[in-house]
Parts: C-alpha cells; structure tokens; sequence
C-alpha cells in the first residue's frame, strides 16, 4: 500500500513539477507553499513523506493543476478550474490579475504557443487601446453583473487608471506570445455592436466618445491586418498565423501548448472560464482545432488576396457604424 501510494505522489509531483520556472527550485517553492523545511519538501518529493489531503489541495490551489486529471488523463470525467467575476468575491482588477499570472505561467516555458478560435475579436486587442478597455468594462458591469454604473452614461474616466494599466500590461504579455487565431466573418460583429447598442440606448455621455471608440476599432483591425501580412507581431517579432474560418462560427476557445503540456480556457457567459489540463481533454481539443485549421483559409503571410477581402468586408461593417453615429 505505501509503494502504491509513493507512485502515485510521485506521479503528481512530477506533473506538478513541470509547472515550475527552470530557474526555480522545486524543493524551495513546496517548502514555501506547505510552510515546511526544505528537507521536509525533498522527502514529500521522493515519495519518503506522505502528502496529505490538505497539503494535495494547497499544491492544486496554487499551481492550478487537477488531481483528477493528473492521475486519471484517460478518464472520460474531466475536472475544470472555474472562476467568474463578480463585485463581491473577485472583481475585474482580481480577474486581470488571474488573466495575467496565467499568461506569466505560459511565457516560464521554453516552447510555447496559443491557438484561440475566436467568437469574438480576443479580448488582448482592446487591451492595447485605454478608451477600448474602459468600455468593455462599462458595458460588462452595466449589462452581464447589473450592479454597476446602473445610471451611469460612458465616458472613459469611469474606469480607474488602475485597471487600464493592468489591461495594458496584459496586453504586452499577449503581444510577447507565438499565436495562431482563428476568425469568422462574425468575429468583429459583438464589439460592434455592443458600441452600437450603447450609442442607440443614448449612454454615451458625448457623442465624440462613441465615435472615438469606433476608431479605435478601426485602428486595432489595422494593426492586426499589418500582423497578419507580416505573419508576426510587429512589435515583438514573435509568429502569428490569421486563418479564416468559413465553416462554422467558432466559440471562445483559448489552447496553450507549453512544451509536452497543454491547458484549455472556454469562456462562458462572456465573463467566466473554465479551465482544464485532463490530458484526454486537452488532446481531442487540439485535434478539433487543428482540423479546424486544416479545412480554413490561411490569410496571414502567402493569402494576400484573401487577406484582403476579409479585412475590406471588416472595414466596411466599421464604416456603416462611423456613418449611424456622425
């Protein structure tokens, strides 16, 4: 029974461990997580000393890791990690704050690269503009929490610099990240209208605001199409790949590959995630993506023609918008 138990702690410590920067000492942060000596962490880690329940749930809770889907990669139940932002419990600065960890954890390992199958333009873009970032928040309390800025009207200063430049920092984390996209036809329509509706519902405090979000819009699908014609990011050189989806409109999947590990974000209810390492799981995820890929329409790099037809269909759509609210 000891030896069994010894391999399965093995087991989660090894898979566990592969979640650790290289410049760090594993013995050094289970020593400071579990609040025991160092000598004590080399014992758990050899299987010498037997974890228990609650040292487990500590390890989890700080690594974000599954016990389920560490031991049982095969099995057909899989375990998520949720998290859902509300006012009371975790608010947008603690959801940036996860956003960005997650993003840090990803950036710690050598290899490593994003594929997103986007419903919705990913939400690092609007992050790069502060007026962008400062309506979505706006519009996300005022319409899925329903507990803030109530009778409020939009204007930019109602969001704390303070979270603008956690987005922004978010952002330059997405912008350090290889990354392959893909996209419908549909993917800019939710911004645009969530702008719209906000404009038709008179909850633009001035008129200017609603017109320089639109512009802005307009200004993030170019330096997207500049990425995608280059076929990197411009501003850190790292590889980006646009495909077309024609085949069905996508959700919000987010899959990271970190060397031989992988992890997959779904969003829910526009402001929620649930999160999941199961092996099983994350292998039929990359197998539906890249079969995604595979039926799409790369337009970054080679596709100039078809680059160009889907950002031209895109800047027309932004237009019509520019011309309601003149």
């Amino acid at each position: 029974m000891m030896v069994a138990t010894g391999n399965i702690q093995n087991i989660f410590l090894d898979e566990v461990k592969k979640k650790v920067p290289s410049n760090i000492s594993f013995a050094d942060d289970l020593s400071e997580i579990l609040n025991i000596s160092r000598d004590s962490a080399y014992r758990r880690i050899r299987g010498e000393t037997i974890l228990s329940l609650d040292e487990v749930k500590l390890i989890c809770n700080h690594y974000g890791v599954s016990l389920d889907s560490l031991l049982s990669p095969n099995s057909n139940t899989v375990t998520f990690r949720y998290q859902s932002v509300d006012y009371k419990n975790f608010g947008f600065e603690a959801w940036f704050k996860s956003i960005l960890a997650n993003l840090e954890m990803i950036h710690a390992s050598p290899e490593k690269e994003l594929i997103y199958s986007a419903k919705d333009v990913p939400i690092f873009y609007h992050f790069d503009f502060p007026e962008l970032t400062a309506f979505k928040i706006y519009f996300w309390s005022k319409t899925v929490l329903g507990a803030s800025f109530e009778n409020e009207k939009f204007r930019p200063e109602l969001v704390s610099n303070e979270l603008i430049t956690l987005a922004k920092r978010i952002w330059h984390k997405y912008a350090l990240l290889p990354s392959t996209e893909l996209w419908s036809d549909e993917t800019i329509n939710i911004t645009l209208r969530q702008i719209e509706f906000t404009y038709d519902c008179g909850f633009f405090a001035k008129p200017d605001d609603a017109r320089n979000l639109v512009d802005q819009f307009s200004s993030m699908l170019n330096n997207i199409r500049k990425w995608a014609a280059a076929g990197v990011k411009n501003s850190t050189g790292e590889k980006f790949s646009l495909y077309k989806n024609e085949i069905l409109i996508a959700d919000n999947t987010i899959f990271f590959k970190m060397g031989t590990n992988r992890i997959v974000f779904l969003t829910q209810n526009t402001l929620q995630y649930i999160a999941t390492s199961q092996e099983n799981f994350c292998k039929q995820t990359e197998n539906s993506l890249n079969n995604l890929l595979n039926k799409a329409v790369l337009i970054s790099t080679t596709g100039e023609k078809e680059r160009n037809k889907f950002f031209n269909v895109m800047d027309e759509k932004v237009n019509a918008l520019k011309r309601k609210i003149q």
